[in-house]
């Protein structure tokens, strides 16, 4: 489904569309949502490794430099 599907949507003024964005990102939010086992597993692994200091972190302009070569 996409905006295509809903015109009058697309006719609103914009603080009313972002209204209704906030309204569906809430209720998006607020569901449930189960992360898969392996993806627990991951995580608990990361933050095992991150705890022993088997991994190194970064600082926000390193990330932000990553995060531009990768683009």
């Amino acid at each position: 489904m996409t905006l295509a599907n809903f015109p009058q949507l697309k006719r609103l003024p914009p603080l009313q569309r972002l209204k209704i964005a906030e309204e569906l990102w809430d209720s998006a939010a607020s569901d449930a949502l189960v992360a898969p086992a392996s993806h627990k597993k991951l995580i608990r692994s990361r933050r095992k490794a991150y705890g022993r200091g088997a991994v190194g972190t970064l600082t926000m302009p390193e990330l932000a430099k990553s995060i531009r070569r990768r683009a």
